[in-house]
């Protein structure tokens, strides 16, 4: 009987042992190695903004973190491929098994240019500003082959891909080079032929009338600039003509005709506009026009006499005809 009491007196003493020792291995793990444990599972979040793609996975690696599975993405000025934003921020710390949320540039939004050569300047700066473009620096140089504020060139150039708001810098023609002319002695010849000669040559007119004792009605008695001078094509000249006061008949009848070039295409068209009147037949237009640009004859000095056939050829198309009486 005392041998059995002794055999469990021990194996109770044994148990105790056991369970001390447990509460000092739990009292251990709970106030050391778990907190221990615990302050390892969060790690410092790396500052992976403008990195690379593949320099911020290589980053977030050695931290211990991953991206995350979907990757966003975002139209910046930031180069393709650039980190532009992270979440979370950098330096806040999370668990060592959460994941990084990262966004990457795409680039810029890119828009195709549009072209705008052949066109008025003013419909250029129109076309560009609503397609998100920035009309920029404009340079002008004469051209034979482009009429006066027409877009020759245009940088950069019609299609590829520019971010909205970039800059477009416009080339414009100035029209042909002028050319120097001497005026010769115009007194006393038919103001008819003497109008009919300065506009040929693309000189601007105006006329005067006045009494002359001695040169016949309908001729020159003088004219500014003066016989010998040097002049430019565009330049004007004032014409006065002997006659009473506001008589026109002698020197014709200005045209009051317009023409809307066709604003079909960007490219410039030619157009010649044949007049026939009493005086026969002559062409007054014979150049290249921007779409939609508005020739008005009479404000260009066409004159006729009597009844009056308009015709207008586009790239060689007869339009029809228009008749004044």
């Amino acid at each position: 009987m005392n041998s059995l009491n002794n055999t469990l007196f021990a194996t109770l003493k044994v148990f105790l042992y056991l369970l001390i020792l447990l509460g000092i291995v739990g009292l251990l793990i709970v106030f050391v190695v778990i907190p221990r444990w615990i302050r390892t599972e969060e790690v410092l979040v790396p500052n992976i903004t403008g990195k690379t793609y593949y320099e911020a996975i290589r980053i977030l690696d050695g931290a211990g973190l991953q991206p995350a599975k979907d990757i966003q993405e975002a139209s910046s000025d930031a180069p393709k491929g650039e980190i532009v934003a992270q979440n979370p921020q950098a330096n806040f710390r999370i668990k060592y098994y959460q994941s990084v949320q990262i966004t990457v540039s795409i680039g810029a939004e890119l828009t195709p240019v549009p072209s705008v050569i052949g066109k008025s300047q003013d419909a250029a700066f129109e076309v560009l500003t609503s397609a998100g473009f920035r009309p920029n620096r404009v340079a002008y140089v004469h051209s034979e082959n482009y009429v006066q504020e027409t877009v020759i060139a245009q940088t950069p150039p019609e299609g590829g891909g520019q971010r909205r708001g970039s800059p477009v810098n416009l080339l414009v023609s100035r029209g042909p080079t002028p050319q120097s002319i001497q005026l010769p002695n115009f007194q006393n010849q038919s103001a008819n032929d003497v109008v009919s000669t300065l506009e040929g040559v693309g000189l601007k007119i105006e006329t005067q009338y006045s009494s002359h004792p001695t040169i016949p009605q309908g001729s020159i008695i003088t004219h500014k600039p003066p016989a010998e001078a040097m002049i430019q094509t565009g330049d004007l000249v004032l014409l006065e003509i002997s006659g009473a006061q506001g008589r026109t008949e002698n020197i014709g009848k200005p045209l009051p005709h317009k023409h809307l070039v066709s604003e079909k295409g960007t490219r410039s068209r030619h157009v010649r506009i044949v007049i026939i009147d009493d005086y026969g037949e002559r062409t007054e237009i014979d150049q290249p026009y921007a779409p939609g640009t508005v020739i008005d004859l009479e404000q260009t000095g066409v004159r006729v006499f009597g009844k009056t056939r308009v015709i207008i050829y586009e790239n060689g198309e007869k339009l029809p005809e228009v008749i004044y009486n």
